[in-house]
């Protein structure tokens, strides 16, 4: 399609003269009589704007902005940044959209060139991932810190996940093609000793920033729904647990339920999650309010993204112990 020297097309610059005249104060209608346009091309032009970038539209929610509630968390927690987001209830879509976007627009303000990325997915990364802007930097590389679920349908949303991190980013992608749980330690080890495995572990070591959410202890959450925890597993850690933690379940003072079950997890330890540079959380409805103030508690993060009525919850949960 032919451009200008700014590199726009026709139909860009048939799309910001309707989009010019509509958000004015124009109809549809009335743009299609000025410009001598059909009301479906008007309509089609307008949404070519917004996909273009021509057009953005923001919507300022003060809840987002309640400076006393980030600081009562920023101060319990020493976190060095919480965002608040507002979905629209009803559905756990809106949650992890917004959860979301937030989180993408984090990420996106701490990038610089050179970084590697470690990502735990979850149903809630998934969301950040296909949200991520388009970016240029250089060298950037993304690795998974967590073995696959042995769920086909989890396993290719977490292929997805990654492959919408390499698009926006450029980013080298680095995959570790093995189950999260093994039947065994040894087989576990076995494995870590692998040449292609020590490779992806020696580039998690190197993650400058870690992204993550937490699981709930809930039988439909996506690590207890997976078929590598045993029926008594699951009951077990359905009566002990607050839920887990890039995949180590723990109580709620923070200590590893069922040792075995971790010994045989293939994932990012939780030393090693303490004592990296940036620890992004991204996580929030109720049924994770307990997961989320154990990680914060145990230093797990110093960034958080999360919805304003668990935030309020969670300080709540702040204001009772500064009391007792």
């Amino acid at each position: 399609m032919k451009t200008d020297q700014l590199g726009m097309t026709h139909k860009d610059h048939q799309a910001l003269d309707v989009a010019k005249l509509y958000y004015n104060g124009l109809s549809q209608a009335e743009v299609s009589e000025v410009l001598h346009v059909s009301r479906p091309n008007v309509s089609k032009l307008l949404s070519h704007a917004k996909k273009r970038g021509f057009v953005k539209i923001t919507v300022e929610d003060p809840r987002e902005k309640d400076i006393h509630l980030i600081e009562t968390l920023k101060k319990y927690f020493q976190l060095d940044e919480v965002r608040l987001v507002s979905p629209i209830r009803g559905r756990d879509t809106n949650l992890h959209k917004s959860l979301g976007k937030a989180g993408s627009q984090l990420i996106a303000g701490l990038l610089r060139d050179g970084d590697t990325i470690g990502i735990s997915w979850s149903r809630t990364i998934d969301y950040v991932a296909s949200q991520m802007p388009e970016m240029h930097f250089n060298n950037i590389h993304v690795v998974q810190l967590r073995g696959d679920m042995s769920l086909p349908s989890m396993d290719l949303s977490m292929m997805n996940a990654l492959k919408a991190f390499h698009i926006a980013l450029n980013a080298t992608i680095h995959t570790i093609a093995y189950p999260i749980i093994f039947e065994s330690v040894e087989a576990k080890q076995a494995v870590e000793r692998q040449t292609g495995i020590r490779n992806v572990i020696s580039h998690a070591e190197k993650a400058r920033i870690v992204v993550y959410s937490v699981g709930s202890n809930e039988s439909t959450s996506p690590l207890m729904s997976s078929p590598l925890i045993t029926n008594n597993e699951k009951k077990e850690l359905t009566e002990n647990s607050v839920g887990d933690i890039c995949s180590h379940f723990v109580d709620r003072n923070g200590r590893v339920c069922l040792p075995d079950l971790n010994a045989r997890t293939l994932t990012i330890s939780l030393p090693e999650l303490r004592h990296k540079e940036q620890r992004i959380l991204i996580a929030g409805g109720n049924e994770k309010l307990d997961s989320i103030y154990v990680a914060l508690t145990c230093k797990y993060a110093n960034r958080l993204v999360i919805d304003v009525p668990t935030a309020h919850k969670l300080a709540s949960i702040c204001k009772k112990s500064n009391n007792s």
